[in-house]
């Protein structure tokens, strides 16, 4: 696991930013893990911003989604797909055939997960995973409980992570399920780039640094993974130390 401790926040974000570009301009047909939420919002648009200055060709790459709710439209505007439509494809101009989504359509049927591990195994994998964190130390939808090979599947929301998103559907009624990449999908990218910034998550960074393989913080399975890289703004690293 390779840590990095920026001083800012925006540090933080062009970090992540210059990684994912620095990816693409070296192989412009990579394929591109994509995660949401707050965290990842600066990261998108500094993305978009750079890529315009450098006008950057993205036609090539691909772009997988980590998760998804079950229970509401893809045309949500709580949807992960309005999400990255609004955050990423729209402003870059980038076709939909550049990117796969979960397939919730297919729940019903008992064949989204094996569906949507299937395209990933036929793009190649994934060359480069975005990734935050919850409170919990979920990553994705990988709640506590998760198994360090689970693939992509349904999964039930704990009570803290339906609160911390709960503000996304204002008065209507948050999703108690999702479809979400597992454990074993995350670490079969060829590389996973961890987003964590704010006080709210320094616990699960703390206990992370501490900890292996612990189904009860799922992302200290990510330890394991050779190519592995933090980064901290200095509130979510609040309660580690990295003096040596």
């Amino acid at each position: 696991m390779r840590i990095i401790l920026a001083d800012s926040t925006p540090e933080a974000v062009q970090t992540v930013t210059t990684t994912v570009l620095e990816k693409i301009s070296s192989y412009p047909s990579s394929v591109i893990g994509l995660a949401t939420g707050r965290t990842m919002e600066p990261v998108y648009a500094h993305l978009v911003e750079e890529a315009k200055r450098l006008a950057l060709k993205m036609d090539k790459t691909f772009f997988f989604m980590l998760d998804e709710y079950l229970g509401i439209e893809e045309s949500h505007p709580s949807s992960f797909k309005t999400y990255i439509k609004s955050h990423l494809q729209n402003p870059l101009h980038l076709h939909d055939s550049q990117f796969a989504f979960p397939p919730t359509h297919l729940v019903s049927q008992g064949i989204a997960g094996e569906h949507y591990e299937s395209l990933i195994k036929e793009a190649g994998g994934i060359d480069l995973q975005l990734l935050g964190i919850g409170v919990n130390g979920h990553i994705g939808f990988n709640e506590p409980g998760s198994a360090a090979d689970s693939k992509t599947r349904v999964v039930e929301l704990t009570e803290s992570t339906k609160a911390a998103n709960r503000s996304h559907f204002g008065e209507g009624e948050m999703p108690s399920k999702a479809l979400s990449m597992g454990i074993g999908s995350i670490l079969s990218a060829k590389e996973l780039v961890l987003l964590a910034t704010g006080k709210s998550k320094a616990d699960a960074i703390k206990y992370l640094m501490n900890h292996h393989d612990d189904e009860s913080c799922p992302v200290t399975y990510l330890k394991a993974h050779p190519h592995f890289t933090l980064v901290l703004d200095p509130e979510a690293a609040s309660k580690i130390s990295l003096k040596i």
